[in-house]
């Protein structure tokens, strides 16, 4: 085989390599994309769940209970579904924005034990939600006061 003829073979044999990884890289990253979106789907069906809504009512009502009186810091909540993830020791970190105010937010763990209940695991409070629950029972401090 003259030089010309290795090169060449070389060569077309690196373009077909090339492609071929090229062609497994884009099917590999749709594969990861698909399953990030399966994923995504199973964690909105359980958030959507009626045990772990009421869980996220159980949490709302406790900040709302925190201040006396009639008036009530929360008057409305939404699950923040793009923020969703998994937790990395278990479950799902589920952000929870208040007052349609996205800096007012809480963000719980819930997770599901070896019985298949779920049961919340803990809490991020935000700034902005501190801050709006602070201002409230400053203000039962200043009503009684007078």
């Amino acid at each position: 085989m003259t030089k010309q003829k290795f090169l060449n073979l070389s060569i077309l044999s690196l373009l077909v390599l090339a492609l071929l990884g090229g062609c497994s890289i884009l099917g590999g990253k749709k594969a990861m994309e698909a399953k990030r979106e399966a994923e995504k789907q199973e964690m909105i069906e359980i958030v959507e769940s009626e045990e772990v809504q009421a869980l996220i009512q159980k949490k709302i009502d406790y900040y709302n209970n925190l201040v006396e009186g009639e008036e009530k810091p929360i008057t409305s909540y939404e699950v923040d579904y793009d923020s969703l993830e998994y937790h990395p020791m278990g479950g799902i970190i589920i952000k929870i924005i208040m007052n349609d105010i996205p800096e007012q937010y809480v963000s719980i763990d819930v997770y599901i034990d070896k019985d298949g209940n779920y049961h919340h695991s803990g809490s991020v409070v935000s700034e902005g939600l501190r801050k709006l629950l602070l201002s409230y029972s400053q203000e039962e401090t200043d009503e009684s006061k007078q």
